[in-house]
């Protein structure tokens, strides 16, 4: 079996990174458990980014992870084209502790 296989649904990749006046906006798209995929956008903020891991680990593994979370949490049908890491803090009971172990 390979690495693939073993990957959890859903899976998250990140297609692009794009620098922001307030942080950044990433393009990525979602492999779903039924073998669909969806694009998304997810921007973060440097303020998030800080109060979140205080600026140590880098934005593009935030965004996968939480992009991750909010696939897992709010699911294929309500998960938005757009979310913003603010919004997935206040939508997601627990969304930082998740966030923090599972980076």
């Amino acid at each position: 079996m390979n690495t693939r296989d073993q990957e959890s649904k859903p899976v998250v990749s990140i297609d692009g990174e794009h620098d922001t006046s307030t942080g950044w906006l990433y393009t990525l798209s979602i492999e779903w458990d039924d073998g669909t995929r969806s694009d998304h956008e997810l921007t973060i903020s440097w303020v998030d980014h800080e109060h979140i891991v205080g600026g140590t680990i880098p934005p593009s593994v935030i965004a996968k992870v939480a992009a991750k979370i909010a696939a897992e949490q709010i699911g294929k049908p309500t998960l938005p084209a757009r979310f913003d890491l603010s919004t997935l803090r206040r939508a997601i009971p627990d969304f930082e502790y998740l966030l923090k172990t599972a980076i």
